[in-house]
């Protein structure tokens, strides 16, 4: 957290070095299943990564796929239903479901 903090300080809160951080932390709430707390932050890290780089770049892929697998693994854990109604995480639970 106080990573995050200085860097939102330091660069902002949009900056890719702060969404480096978001996803850092997601990271660390996905693996302890804190999923609906993982969430937020993998959908801001996402947010600003596609703002400042290409849709194809590779930081951008790397946040998809990290919040793919977070959505798999709350679904997987009997989870789905602490995540948010936010349209992006629903529709990726659909296709996972769907699966």
């Amino acid at each position: 957290m106080r990573s995050l903090h200085l860097r939102e300080t330091q660069l902002g809160a949009d900056h890719p070095d702060t969404a480096s951080s978001l996803n850092n932390l997601a990271l660390l709430y996905a693996s302890m299943g804190r999923y609906a707390e993982a969430e937020p932050l993998y959908l801001r890290v996402i947010a600003i990564l596609t703002n400042v780089l290409p849709e194809n770049h590779p930081y951008v892929q790397g946040a998809w796929n990290n919040f793919r697998y977070l959505i798999q693994r709350a679904s997987q854990q009997g989870q789905a239903a602490t995540l948010s109604p936010h349209p992006t995480t629903q529709a990726l639970l659909r296709e996972v479901q769907d699966q």
